[in-house]
């Protein structure tokens, strides 16, 4: 399976924002994307116990601007999958990491600091929900939001200040600021949709008294992707930033109107994601749609 196949099989939805991007940051944001789906693959897609998922990643992290990972048998991970495009992206995590250490140096750098913070996230994720453990304080909340997605929004936030010079036309350390939160709040989107799933399987990352207190911070935090978005000069850049913030909102929508009792997370219907995909377009001419367009989106998003 070619690359572009295994992004297109493992990003479902973020592939078009990768497609989209300019050429300038378009390979390394799909190669820092690659790299965290693999480890969150073995993370939490893998059927070996906790204790040797956790293992793995704690190889990798130490492994970090080295050019393989120590210890990582390519194939037995591999073959523990049933997804074949994980199968083969499990397959290619070794080229990937090479990849890296074989990046000029700036870029290297860059991605060894995004993956320090995604394992470092991970291996969190994993240890700290073992049988019975209580829900996530606030500050755990935030932190893990943190070192897996808003990494990310600084790591994109870097990228862009390097390649496109003159990208925003806010300051880059408000846009990375910005880019922080934004990265959170997506994160935050999937956790609160998938709150009562996780709560059953015991991972416990936003109570049920907590959920409306947090569907606001989200709120908040998407907003701050909005500012992100509007802030940048390039309409192709704002079109595939703005996306995720959109179908964030109705996510958040969504997960609003869910009861106690209804377990399954509901997402946006395909047609619905297409339709905002079309009408998100005005935003290639016009910075000034990101705002309508975003108040559009939001609509009821209480959490209960």
């Amino acid at each position: 399976m070619k690359e572009q196949d295994i992004l297109r099989h493992t990003s479902r939805s973020f592939y078009l924002t990768l497609r989209l991007l300019p050429a300038a940051i378009r390979a390394d944001a799909s190669l820092g994307y690659l790299l965290a789906r693999a480890t969150d693959t073995l993370a939490d897609a893998s059927p070996a116990e906790p204790a040797q998922r956790a293992s793995v990643l704690r190889a990798a992290r130490a492994s970090l601007g080295r050019p393989e990972i120590a210890g990582y048998a390519a194939g037995e991970w591999a073959g523990m999958q049933r997804d074949p495009a994980e199968r083969c992206l499990l397959e290619e995590l070794p080229a990937l990491w090479r990849r890296v250490h074989g990046s000029p140096e700036a870029a290297r750098v860059r991605f060894e600091v995004l993956m320090d913070h995604i394992l470092e996230g991970q291996i969190f994720d994993l240890e700290r929900f073992v049988p019975g453990a209580p829900a996530l304080e606030d500050g755990e909340l935030e932190r893990y939001t943190h070192l897996v997605a808003g990494s990310v929004g600084e790591f994109w936030t870097d990228l862009c200040a390097e390649r496109i010079p003159g990208f925003a036309r806010d300051p880059v350390d408000v846009m990375r600021a910005r880019g922080r939160r934004y990265g959170q709040a997506l994160q935050l989107v999937n956790i609160l949709r998938d709150r009562r799933m996780d709560a059953a399987l015991g991972r416990i990352y936003v109570g049920a008294p907590d959920a409306e207190r947090w569907t606001d911070i989200a709120a908040a935090w998407l907003d701050e992707g909005c500012s992100y978005c509007g802030a940048l000069r390039s309409g192709r850049l704002r079109y595939a930033t703005l996306l995720p913030a959109l179908l964030g909102w109705r996510t958040l929508a969504l997960a609003g109107k869910q009861t106690e009792g209804m377990i399954a997370p509901r997402k946006v219907p395909r047609a619905e994601a297409r339709r905002w995909m079309r009408r998100a377009f005005a935003v290639w001419w016009s910075p000034s749609a990101v705002a309508r367009l975003a108040s559009e989106a939001r609509g009821p998003t209480k959490g209960r």
